[in-house]
């Protein structure tokens, strides 16, 4: 498990992030189960309160893309609400700038160039057709070049708006931290809850508006809150039962509720919930075990990977008869594809994610072939040897 452990730039780790992870990956994942059992199978029918609570559960677990967006504001805005409130370390924007290239984008990119040669004969376009959505996707514009989700990872749509958040942090940490206490809290309280309010008579129906930073902005400002909270008065505040007795049915809420509504009670909900990743006793304790903290610290691996795992994981389970009726379909979906959606993605977070981690990976990667460089010109040079031996007693 340690070995499966993320690595942080600043040596700092927070279990209870990896949990809070956890849960938006989880839901995520089983969500699209769900959506292809009920794709496949048709309409599901629930017959007691049970089966319905959960399906309802299931199918709004898309929401795991707004918490991801506020523990995201939460990261981010740490160094910066360290800097601005706490005297700590200045952020250094060109390394800030920079880790994000090494750190996310040699994943990001080996993604889209394992799904770019299937991407053709899914889409059923020609490759010249694709590749100018593989362009746009490479540079995180496609909904805005477009108008529309990613072709050849449609999953993206919200990297792109992480990116746009990844620039305009530090804008906002300079804005909203050099406000005193009660008056940035009173500000971002208000902008979390009033913004749902005025974004969906405008952004609906316009992707380009509905998939940007303009319709999610309050999500990554939930998490500025808590980094606020965090770096300040949490530090102060004592363990209680009633952080549990609050966030367990807020979270249960927040997984039951249609987007419109969640746009407005996720941003400030997150607040309350991240406050109780740290605080509370029962949910902390859940956030901190080591199975669930490791399978958290891969989301990033597990989310890019797990559309391909599904689709080729249904290829031979959509010829089981057996499997055709919803239920069976979902079930099997939530067991066996889930397990190979995080054995994949575990192999793709051990081969490429976690390397990238290191900070200095580009430095070590480097050195390593000037170091292998001698040995790769003697071994060039006694290839040529050979070459000329062959050459000399030919005929």
């Amino acid at each position: 498990m340690l070995s499966l452990r993320r690595i942080t730039s600043s040596g700092a780790y927070l279990p209870e992030v990896d949990g809070l992870r956890f849960i938006a990956i989880a839901s995520v994942v089983w969500y699209h189960i769900a959506l292809h059992a009920e794709t496949v199978s048709g309409a599901y029918s629930t017959h007691n309160f049970v089966s319905a609570f959960l399906m309802n559960l299931l199918m709004h677990g898309y929401e795991g893309v707004g918490v991801f967006f506020a523990i995201s504001g939460f990261i981010l805005g740490l160094p910066f609400a360290k800097w601005y409130l706490c005297n700590a370390k200045p952020v250094n924007l060109r390394s800030y700038l920079l880790r994000r290239v090494t750190r996310l984008e040699p994943p990001y990119i080996s993604n889209l160039l394992m799904r770019l040669p299937l991407t053709p004969a899914a889409k059923h376009m020609t490759f010249g057709q694709v590749m100018p959505h593989f362009l746009a996707s490479l540079v995180y514009m496609h909904v805005i070049v477009f108008g529309s989700q990613p072709i050849v990872h449609w999953g993206s749509w919200s990297l792109e708006i992480e990116v746009q958040f990844y620039l305009l942090a530090p804008l906002f940490a300079l804005a909203i931290f050099r406000f005193r206490p009660l008056l940035r809290r009173i500000s971002l309280a208000l902008l979390l809850v009033g913004a749902g309010f005025v974004q969906n008579p405008w952004t609906h129906g316009h992707l380009r508006f509905e998939l940007s930073i303009l319709n999610y902005g309050q999500f990554f400002l939930a998490g500025f809150l808590v980094a606020d909270l965090y770096a300040t008065v949490l530090p102060r505040w004592k363990e209680s039962w009633l952080w549990d007795v609050v966030s367990i049915p807020l979270w249960l809420l927040i997984f039951s509720v249609p987007i419109p509504i969640a746009h407005i009670l996720i941003p400030p909900a997150a607040v309350v919930l991240f406050i109780a990743a740290f605080k509370s006793k029962l949910s902390r304790a859940f956030f901190r075990i080591p199975a669930v903290c490791t399978i958290g610290g891969m989301c990033y691996s597990i989310y890019l990977t797990h559309p391909l795992i599904m689709d080729i994981c249904y290829v031979p389970l959509s010829r089981i008869r057996a499997l055709r009726p919803f239920w069976p379909d979902l079930i099997v979906g939530e067991v066996i594809v889930s397990a190979a959606v995080l054995l994949g993605g575990a192999a793709f977070f051990v081969v490429i994610e976690r390397p990238c981690m290191d900070k200095n990976w580009p430095q070590k990667l480097v050195a390593w072939f000037r170091k292998r460089g001698p040995f790769l010109r003697r071994d060039s040079k006694i290839h040529s040897e050979q070459s000329e031996d062959r050459v000399s007693i030919s005929p």
